[in-house]
Parts: C-alpha cells; structure tokens; sequence
C-alpha cells in the first residue's frame, strides 16, 4: 500500500495498485522495461530573483545511505560522527542560476531545499544522521533564514514528488513540471499567499479563540517570516479542540452505519461504534482519535503501522481526511459523498488546511490530503511517472 508518507519514507515501493488514495488507484504506466531509469535530469530554475541556493537531501536508493547531491551532480556521502550535531564539513549548496541543471539519481525521502539570499547549515548526528533545518525552533540556526522545500522519491519504479504544506507555508513559493511518459505541473503559491494566510489564521483565533495565530512566526524584526501548521507547531497547543466534533462522530455511528470506499477495487467497509471502538467488517478497529492524532494522521488510532493489513490503511487514510475536513457528520459516505465543496464547512474543523487551500492552487495541507472521490479533482498536488526524464522544480 503506497500513501504519500509510506513512499517518501519507504525504500522498495514496487507499485501503485493498491493504494491509500485515490492518486494511487489511477493507471500508472512504466516504460517498456519495467524500471525508472537509473538518473533523470533535474532543472532548478530562479523564478524570483536575487540569489537562490539548493540542496538535494535524502537515502540513495538500494544502498539506505544518507546523501546529498553537490552542484556537479556528485554525491556526497554523511560520514559518521561521535559528537551531535556536528557542522556538516562540505559544502553542498547548489547556486541557482536563471537555471541549473544536475543530474538526480535515484532517492527517497528525499527533499530540495531552496533558501533565499543565504545558505543552509546542516548538521550531523551519530549514526550518521542528518539533521535538516527546523522551521518552528528560533534557536535553530536557519530559523531566521527564507526557505522552503519540496519532497520526493525516485525508485526503481517511478519518480514521485510533491509541493507540501503540512508543515510550513513560506515566502519561498515552489512549483514543479515533471516529464517523462507525461506530463504534470504543480503551480506555486501565489507571491501574497503567506500574507493572505497570515491575516485569515489570525482572524479564525479572534472567532474562536484558538491559537491559530500562534502559527505565524516573525523573524527578529517582527516581519513575517513563515506560517507553520498545527502538527508543525504541536498539536499539544491545541488541547481537547477535536473532543467535542470525536464525541458527536462517535454518537452518531453508535445508531448508523459509516461506509468506507477504499477504492481501487478495494471494497467497502461498514464499520458501527461500540463503547469507545468503531469497528469495521473483518474487524478493523478504531479507538477515538485525539487532537493529536487528527492533526498529525499518525499516533494513537491513525498511528501508521507498516505491519497492518492494506484494507485497515486504506480504512484509516479516509477517516483521517474526513476528520480533518470535518465531514463525518453530514456523510456517512466516504470519501464519495462529499465533494471538495463541503470541505472545512464544521465550525470545528483543520482550518490550517481550509485556509491554505483558500490561497493555494494545490499542495498537500495535511498528510492524506489526496484523499477524495473517485473522479474529484486532486486536492494534494502530487506528481508521478515511471520514465521521468526531465524534472524542472522552480523557486522565488
């Protein structure tokens, strides 16, 4: 089972048919051998002006070891260390031109980090580990710097990237094209996105009194600096905010029946509420999610086991959606009984994700964003092809 966590996490995906989301359940075509090619260009444009520098981290695929791709497209291997947080000892950044080309190989959860008018530090725990920049910790040494980053994984069986947002929202728009059997654009942010986002978080926490503007940091000299999400922030700054919404999904299944569509030709699933447990046919169960669990999509009911039963993560991938984008309640149906039109309409509700969808184009909100209907537009901006040959990922 392939999720947009389990595939930028996972070495040896070996296909797309029995998917977490619908994203997964399309027809994916590998060229005529079966396998990616071993390398694919990778064109990093500056769309913004003024100086840009990249970094390319991640796992080499088949081999696990921690890499970065330097600007002559060689690769960089982490060496070990005793000490934590040990000063990266190369230089790794890639100057960004009006563009610049490198050549990829194959990796996964990997990232491309741009960052404007500066570099990056990164560090190096034992293991060796390492320690990438920290967007909600003002002691990081990269805290007070404009950067943001796009997320992939390129195997033997595709090249899979994404424009996130769970975490962060920046400055730094990003936006891809990726080519190979076809072709997929993912547009950036439009360049007043993070004020919009800024000005509509703080105006959801004068409604509701929540600290959804604790999600706007400021660098030294008060300006905006990034809006960063729940999950990002810590879910724990939001205490018991779900428990009413969870209390009322569970009432309500008590007496109905919630019907789960793991698409794919999966089936569906009937699942009732007994006690504190939704249970569903073949008896996968489900305790009540907290806030943390509903913001993140991974601890205590949603927590990703890699052991569970596909149909069970395609169980979860759905209600954690629905949960966060509060439609539980008024479709027992999922996920074809709502539409992206009756997303976010709870007064309890992800409004982090409601927000940046408001002033986005596309990109994932929260980590089972792709999950929608069968024949619903995509709300994740994910891209995919099992030839890629030419990658073009743009920044500013």
């Amino acid at each position: 089972m392939v999720s947009r966590r389990s595939l930028l996490a996972a070495t040896g995906v070996t296909g797309v048919a029995a998917a977490t989301s619908p994203l997964w359940a399309r027809p994916f075509i590998a060229h005529a051998d079966e396998a990616t090619p071993d390398t694919c260009e990778l064109v990093l444009e500056n769309s913004g002006g003024g100086n840009l520098n990249a970094y390319i981290t991640g796992h080499e695929f088949g081999t696990d070891k921690w890499l970065l791709v330097k600007a002559d497209s060689s690769k960089y291997y982490l060496q070990d260390t005793s000490t934590p947080q040990t000063p990266l000892p190369e230089d790794c950044s890639i100057p960004v031109g009006a563009s610049t080309s490198v050549t990829l190989p194959r990796m996964y959860g990997a990232r491309i980090y741009f960052v404007r008018d500066d570099k990056l530090e990164f560090f190096v725990n034992p293991g060796p580990a390492l320690v990438e920049p920290a967007f909600a910790t003002s002691a990081d040494a990269n805290f007070h710097k404009v950067w943001s980053f796009c997320e992939f994984t390129f195997n033997d069986q595709q090249l899979f990237a994404n424009i996130s947002y769970v975490d962060l929202v920046t400055g730094l728009p990003i936006g891809m094209t990726l080519e190979g059997d076809g072709s997929h654009t993912v547009d950036p942010l439009p360049g007043d996105a993070l004020d919009k986002i800024a000005s509509d978080l703080k105006a959801q926490a004068s409604a509701d009194g929540k600290p959804w503007d604790k999600l706007i940091l400021t660098g030294d000299g008060g300006g905006l600096l990034r809006a960063v999400s729940p999950q990002g922030l810590g879910s724990d700054n939001f205490g018991d905010y779900w428990n009413s919404y969870v209390d009322q999904v569970w009432q309500k299944y008590a007496g109905e029946d919630l019907k789960v569509d793991i698409q794919g030709g999966g089936g569906v699933f009937t699942g009732r509420v007994s006690g504190d447990t939704l249970t569903f046919n073949d008896g996968y169960a489900f305790g009540k999610p907290n806030t943390a669990d509903i913001f993140t999509c991974n601890s205590g009911p949603f927590a990703n086991n890699p052991s569970d039963p596909d149909p069970k993560k395609g169980i979860l991938a759905r209600l954690a959606a629905a949960f966060n984008r509060s439609t539980l309640l008024d479709f027992p149906d999922q996920p074809g009984g709502p539409a992206p039109s009756d997303f976010y309409k709870g007064d309890i509700t992800n409004h982090w994700a409601r927000i940046v969808h408001a002033h986005s184009p596309i990109g994932y909100a929260f980590p089972y964003d792709d999950v929608v209907g069968d024949g619903d537009p995509d709300q994740s901006g994910a891209a995919n092809d099992g030839n890629p040959r030419r990658w073009t990922v743009k920044a500013g």
